[in-house]
């Protein structure tokens, strides 16, 4: 159970983004008591897009926008391993060595980096989930993998039309 925040000190020069960034105490309360105290620092940034967000670290080191920065990187990093979870679920493993289960995972990341290029390049405004579903569902289809993207319809009636030729 975490007590008051004590703020111990403020800096008053800031780098660019940055609004403040302070060194607090946090006091830590166990039956009623506070036994331990935590020396922290606490970074508010202000992103390009005017979100404010909050960072707690113990590093006292690095300057604040390097403690932002290197928060940022850490949440697009979540949201990659979050997008493979929901895409590219690895419920059971090929094989049980390590190298079995390197590889699957390797294949995993192939794909996922595959599929943002594919997506890229199509320029297409749909979700990643459904791009997944749909080439999940015709990966064995002979079809323009970026016409296929971009208008699924036309691409879907132009290889049926092309298959409809061949069988009259």
């Amino acid at each position: 159970h975490v007590t008051k925040v004590l703020v111990d000190k403020t800096k008053k020069k800031q780098a660019i983004g940055v609004i403040k960034e302070q060194y607090i105490t946090v006091g830590i309360k166990t039956n009623g008591t506070v036994t331990e105290r935590l020396k922290l620092r606490r970074v508010i940034y202000k992103a390009k897009d005017g979100k404010r967000y909050i960072y707690i670290t113990n590093d006292f080191t690095l300057p604040a926008s390097k403690i932002a920065t290197i928060y940022k990187n850490r949440w697009m990093i979540e949201l990659l391993f979050k997008q493979i979870k929901q895409n590219f679920p690895l419920r059971y493993f090929w094989g049980e060595s390590d190298n079995a289960i390197k590889m699957q995972v390797y294949c995993v990341l192939i794909a996922q980096l595959l599929m943002v290029v594919i997506r890229k390049k199509a320029a297409t405004k749909k979700s990643f989930a459904n791009m997944i579903t749909v080439i999940r569902l015709h990966l064995m289809s002979y079809v323009d993998l970026l016409e296929f993207i971009k208008d699924t319809y036309k691409a879907w009636r132009k290889t049926h039309n092309a298959s409809f030729a061949f069988s009259t």
